[in-house]
């Protein structure tokens, strides 16, 4: 089984990175972890190479994404200003590779199919929704489903950080052992 996490944070020792240490003390497997803060990522520049070769011209840590050698993909990320981080945005605007693909250059993208998680965290009194949706977008252009069951949210961080969020860990812990079935 292999894993990729796109880890949306900045901080290395923050609450999202607190939550994905507890999904890899369960998870089985090869795990490859891409941070958008720290790894070579750069966002969509429309230079438009995609319209006839339906593939990206930007050599970079995005390579290992649309390698598409993954089963599972876990989205983990803090929540800015009610969305995701500037940088996992960045990283999305890559999928134009895959319409402008199928769209102008008239080729076939095959993406297998994956089992999708989801992990929110933040404060303050911000709803989750935006977050969400924009994720569930991450997730569908790498053929992951998004499943509310695979899904963990501690929201209350400004509070309670996520390394003492119980209901939050509890959870992390299931969906690892689910995954590792």
């Amino acid at each position: 089984m292999k894993t990729l996490i796109i880890n949306g944070s900045p901080r290395t020792k923050g609450d999202t990175v607190a939550l994905l240490t507890e999904l890899k003390k369960y998870l089985q497997g090869e795990i490859t972890e891409i941070s958008v803060f720290s790894d070579n990522i750069h966002p969509c520049n429309d230079c438009r190479y995609c319209w006839t070769e339906g593939k990206c011209i930007i050599e970079d840590d995005m390579q290992i994404i649309y390698n598409d050698d993954f089963d599972i993909v876990i989205v983990a990320s803090p929540m800015h200003m009610f969305g995701l981080p500037g940088p996992l945005i960045n990283l999305t605007s890559r999928f134009q590779a895959y319409y402008a693909a199928r769209r102008y250059a008239n080729k076939k993208i095959d993406i297998s199919p994956k089992k999708g998680v989801l992990i929110l965290v933040g404060g303050g009194d911000g709803k989750p929704d935006y977050a969400i949706r924009m994720a569930k977008m991450i997730l569908r252009n790498l053929g992951a489903n998004y499943d509310e069951d695979y899904t963990v949210l501690s929201l209350n961080t400004d509070l309670v950080p996520a390394f003492e969020d119980t209901e939050a860990l509890q959870k992390i812990k299931e969906i690892s052992l689910k995954l590792s079935k």
